[in-house]
């Protein structure tokens, strides 16, 4: 992966064949061919508007396992051990009401539809996330780190079989690589696929500031593109050259190149240079700009875009690598009060609910005023829900049993749910979706069938899905 992040002026002038190199293996398979689709792909979009409507998707994952009986699925009628706090209100489609903690999606829910029935009964953060960062369950269950066959991530998958325009990247995910208390999360890179479809990654300026500050999405201080085609002549050059130098190489630098010599694609990075007012809209912390840098991403042509909820932002959170040494509780694990200082009910109403609220409102708002959102694909999800029981502690914990996601543009239909758990938000009660069908619903609204296939690294066939798509979300 490639870490972009804010440096001081002797770390953007110090750049060498190594950061090219970095930006051409980020680049990935957005440059290259992909894998032709299943002829089911195609018979599967007929009379169905919504097939292949999204050109983009937008993922935004927030992890550590969202309270969906506190948020999307409310149980106002269950014991006050189960139902909790919080109260439902009505948003501005009759019949479906959330949480009285997010009264701006609330008045958008036209916009979007909610899913209560998805269900994979694995409670892990690691395992958990594997499923719902790739449709697939890894081969071990619990917090497990990468391995090499991990199934890759959707974008990675995108990237494979609907690659991009030459001069983008096909999957940038930011603010931060997602881990556990002992391991990085699997199912965040190219898995399989190899590191070549992994994603740019992109982190926020150490400096504190919620703007994004690249350096290598600006090209260095006195290298203009002139100088910079000389280099790339030069490399051309120089590979001629050398009888037996690998391919695959070469490759990488071009794809090096292309994008550096891409002002659309490095000028999405610039958020800066949104009015204050933008800024302001998105609300001003790490997750509103997230969105706001989705956004502009979305312009720009990157097929898929990952924001994960920005649990470690502070700059003593990295390393000289640019990767996260510390790992906490995460931001949605609302355990309790002795296991991160999570009690569920403040956590949610005073720390992440606000800025979810704000940042998901305007996101889906801008991309509508924009005429983006009817081919920009939105998901909202996390690995699990809470439980439905509150614990000793004042916190719920994990639940993989049933829980709750949002989708919405992309040849979603707004404004309605889709399945229900039953009275106390245990189990489903009725359409139960596993991640196979989630991801089969992503991929098909995308263009791509769940039977179209790609290969592991021993050059063999597997669907990109196992599910079905869900057909009555679809427009």
């Amino acid at each position: 992966m490639l870490y972009l992040r804010g440096g001081s002026p002797d770390v953007r002038q110090n750049w060498s064949r190594r950061d090219v190199l970095r930006v051409g293996l980020a680049a990935g398979a957005g440059l290259v061919g992909g894998l032709p689709l299943s002829p089911v792909a195609h018979a599967a979009g007929n009379g169905r508007g919504s097939f292949g409507r999204a050109k983009s998707l937008v993922l935004v994952y927030l992890f550590g396992g969202p309270s969906h009986i506190d948020m999307w699925d409310m149980k106002p009628d269950a014991p006050s051990g189960i139902r909790g706090e919080f109260r439902p209100i009505p948003t501005n489609v009759p019949g479906i009401e959330i949480t009285e903690h997010l009264p701006q999606l609330a008045r958008c829910a036209d916009k979007y539809s909610i899913i209560r029935s998805l269900t994979h009964g694995d409670s892990s953060h690691g395992s958990a996330s594997h499923t719902m960062l790739t449709g697939r369950r890894p081969r071990n269950l619990g917090e497990v780190p990468p391995r090499e066959d991990d199934f890759p991530n959707f974008g990675a998958v995108l990237g494979k079989l609907r690659p991009t325009p030459q001069g983008t990247t096909p999957f940038v995910s930011f603010p931060w690589n997602i881990s556990t208390s002992t391991n990085v999360v699997p199912g965040q890179n190219g898995g399989f696929l190899g590191q070549s479809f992994d994603p740019w990654r992109v982190e926020p300026s150490k400096s504190g500031s919620p703007v994004f500050d690249a350096p290598l999405a600006v090209l260095p201080e006195g290298i203009d593109p002139g100088r910079l085609q000389a280099r790339r002549r030069l490399l051309d050059d120089l590979a001629a050259s050398r009888a037996g130098a690998p391919a695959e190489l070469a490759t990488i630098y071009e794809r090096a190149f292309d994008l550096l010599l891409s002002p659309k694609f490095l000028e999405a990075f610039r958020v800066e240079r949104e009015s204050d007012a933008m800024h302001d809209r998105y609300g001003r912390n790490i997750f509103g700009q997230s969105l706001l840098l989705a956004r502009r991403l979305v312009e720009s042509g990157v097929r898929t875009t990952v924001v994960y909820w920005p649990d470690r932002t502070e700059p003593e959170a990295f390393n000289n690598n640019g990767v996260v040494d510390k790992v906490a509780v995460a931001a949605w694990d609302t355990h309790g009060h002795h296991v991160g200082n999570t009690p569920n009910f403040p956590r949610l109403r005073d720390h992440n609910l606000p800025p979810l609220d704000h940042g998901l409102t305007a996101f889906l708002a801008d991309l509508s005023e924009r005429g983006l959102l009817d081919e920009t694909l939105v998901a909202i999800t996390g690995e699990f829900g809470r439980s439905p029981k509150i614990n000793a502690d004042a916190g719920r914990d994990h639940y993989g049993n049933v829980f709750s996601a949002l989708l919405a543009g992309g040849g979603i239909k707004g404004g309605q749910t889709y399945g229900t758990s039953d009275k106390i938000g245990a189990f489903p009660a009725d359409k139960p979706v596993t991640a196979g069908d989630f991801a089969a619903t992503l991929y098909h609204a995308l263009g791509i069938a769940p039977d179209a296939e790609i290969r592991d690294r021993f050059d063999r066939p597997l669907r990109v899905a196992d599910g079905t798509p869900i057909l009555d979300l679809l427009s």
